[in-house]
């Protein structure tokens, strides 16, 4: 059991339902969260927590929030140390003075109930949190992993693995397989409707205007679905802002994927130009992660242009950013550049000197938008 855990299992055990005069329960706080938040959780639910069997994602602030009204309201917490000492004993975040103030209005009395356990305040490293947030194995359970392999024969390293393999594939729902298997789809769209028109130098003339019309197609409509699939709207960030419905966060959300899925093609073209001024064999799978590339920096740049723009200005506003919707239209301009430039994308010289130039130029008007959201120092 790890520290948050352990608090989480004590402050229950503190807590006292009127209902039945006794202990509150896992199925009974299981209830109390969907009377809170509408989403119900089962007492296997809280007792995976409590054994760290599952994690709740410090993205969903809303659920953390709502256990610690929840067990303040029972009586487990006290004050608001108590509250903090169990969050950040899961890596959350303390609450802020705004929500102490909601949950904790009043005065707080010395009590005499137990001491909750102690709690390890040794942060973990920035290698020690990407290991946590890919493979769900925190520091703690890993260590356990380690010594229960001792006590078998060696070597220890297949059990830890298959341990390791199991948790993380006990965190999988039927919706994260859905979803894993949608991206192969986009993956595969992608690779049939963009990839070919990387290799523009290779192109014979008479295919130009199906492969310039297969871009300009797969241009308008990739970035959407990548947008779709970030979910940012049920992200706890934007619900504690009050913005996860707000039609101008997704907007900008669906921006920053025509962004970054264009920058992320131009990166290829360069790189393919490259190539083929080289001389090099390009294989299909190759090519399969050529076409994966725009994907990935698309989503990157659907979850970061909004947050971008959000800490740039305190709020989301379309005036501040919606000039950089010309980016929707961008694909269909490219492909029509495409044609009228033939000969200069046939030579992979001038071709990779032409994207070179574009992306100069997005760079420049990025740096000076930025430039322009930053305050003037006092």
């Amino acid at each position: 059991m790890n520290e948050f855990g352990k608090l989480l299992r004590f402050y229950r055990e503190q807590c006292r339902d009127p209902s039945t005069g006794k202990r509150l329960t896992q199925e009974r706080l299981g209830d109390l969260l969907f009377d809170e938040i509408g989403v119900h959780y089962s007492g296997a639910a809280v007792s995976d927590w409590e054994r760290n069997e599952s994690r709740i994602n410090a993205d969903d602030w809303l659920l953390l929030l709502s256990l610690v009204k929840i067990l303040k309201q029972y009586g487990g917490i006290k004050s608001p140390e108590d509250a903090d000492r169990l969050l950040e004993s899961g890596n959350y975040r303390a609450l802020n003075p705004l929500e102490k103030a909601d949950l904790f209005p009043g005065p707080f009395e010395a009590d005499d109930s137990p001491a909750p356990p102690p709690v390890s305040r040794e942060s973990p490293s920035n290698l020690q949190f990407l290991f946590k947030d890919i493979s769900g194995v925190s520091r703690a359970e890993f260590k356990e992993i380690l010594n229960q392999a001792r006590s078998g024969p060696q070597p220890a390293w297949p059990r830890v693995a298959v341990t390791v393999i199991r948790k993380f594939t006990d965190r999988i729902s039927a919706f994260d397989v859905l979803r894993a298997i949608l991206w192969v789809w986009i993956w595969i769209v992608a690779y049939w409707l963009v990839a070919p028109s990387l290799q523009w130098a290779l192109i014979k003339e008479a295919d130009a205007v199906q492969t310039a019309i297969l871009y300009a197609i797969g241009s308008l409509i990739l970035p959407p679905l990548i947008g779709a699939m970030t979910g940012t709207g049920k992200k706890g960030f934007w619900r504690e802002k009050g913005l996860s419905s707000s039609l101008v966060l997704h907007l900008y959300v669906h921006q920053g994927a025509y962004v970054g899925f264009h920058v992320g093609y131009f990166f290829m073209f360069l790189f393919t130009s490259v190539q083929n001024l080289l001389g090099a064999q390009t294989a299909i799978w190759s090519e399969f992660i050529k076409a994966a590339f725009p994907i990935a920096v698309g989503y990157a740049g659907a979850l970061l242009i909004p947050y971008n723009l959000w800490l740039a200005y305190g709020q989301l506003r379309l005036k501040d950013g919606g000039i950089f919707f010309v980016f929707v239209l961008l694909g269909p301009l490219w492909a029509w550049f495409f044609l009228e430039f033939y000969p200069v994308f046939a030579s992979p010289v001038l071709g990779a000197l032409v994207i070179l130039a574009a992306m100069t130029i997005l760079a420049a008007s990025e740096a000076r938008k930025n430039r322009k959201a930053k305050p003037a120092p006092d």
